[in-house]
């Protein structure tokens, strides 16, 4: 389950950033050895997974490829993430993390992680955040069949409302990934049905009357009169408003 939620994760980044190379920080528990599984401790390592979500890949490629990233970067969890840090000398910052600045965390423990202690009765609480470590970090927990988690991000970086976006846009993508894995992952939706209609047909209904004895051109001169500091046009290299598009 983790790898496809990796292979989702660094999809849904790729798309959102335009970069093929994503880099994702996941804790784990470091216990490879059973006489290590009893012991009362803080063994958690960070594991830095640089994954190339590259659009022309199907599904199942990517998937191919998350798994070798895995079982190297697992081959060489007992390496402490500081000692990776100070070999590979990356520019530092105090505004975000050295290597990674999303992470991912899946706790898959049995029963969700919950004690079962005598006379003592346990529920999980929310501890109140107010500053995040990274830029993203989305946390999952298996529970009663499904999954239940929790986005925690910079605010300074993202309005609350680009989160939930991003929540819906990755359960549409797994969605996806899960219907066909011979897509190819540039191509899987990011849309539900309801959003793409209100997309293609909601915010298109820009029905309008206009002159019929009146040509383009001068339909085009009239809308720069009266808004020329208006944006026409826009791409990658520039933008023109609608009195420098009419002055051309």
């Amino acid at each position: 389950m983790f790898m496809t939620l990796l292979a989702g994760w660094s999809s849904l980044l790729s798309r959102f950033s335009g970069q093929d190379d994503v880099v994702i920080g996941t804790p784990v528990a470091n216990r490879p050895r059973s006489e290590l599984e009893s012991l009362i401790g803080f063994f958690v390592n960070t594991l830095a997974l640089h994954i190339r979500p590259q659009g022309h890949l199907s599904v199942a490629a990517l998937l191919e490829q998350v798994k070798a990233v895995m079982l190297a970067a697992h081959a060489h969890q007992d390496l402490p993430f500081e000692q990776v840090v100070e070999a590979l000398q990356p520019p530092r910052s105090l505004g975000h993390s050295p290597i990674f600045q999303v992470m991912l965390a899946l706790n898959n423990t049995p029963g969700g992680g919950e004690l079962s202690l005598p006379e003592l009765s346990l529920e999980p609480l929310q501890a109140p955040h107010t500053t995040a470590q990274f830029d993203l970090s989305l946390a999952l927990v298996e529970a009663d069949g499904g999954l239940i988690g929790s986005l925690e991000y910079a605010s300074d970086l993202f309005e609350r409302a680009t989160i939930e976006r991003i929540a819906g846009h990755l359960q549409v993508l797994l969605e996806g990934m899960v219907a066909d894995d011979q897509q190819a992952v540039g191509e899987l939706p990011l849309l539900s049905c309801e959003q793409r209609r209100q997309v293609l047909e909601s915010f298109n209904d820009t029905v309008a009357a206009y002159p019929a004895d009146t040509l383009l051109h001068q339909l085009f001169e009239e809308q720069a009169a009266q808004q020329p500091d208006a944006l026409a046009v826009a791409d990658e290299t520039g933008s023109l408003t609608y009195g420098e598009l009419n002055a051309r």
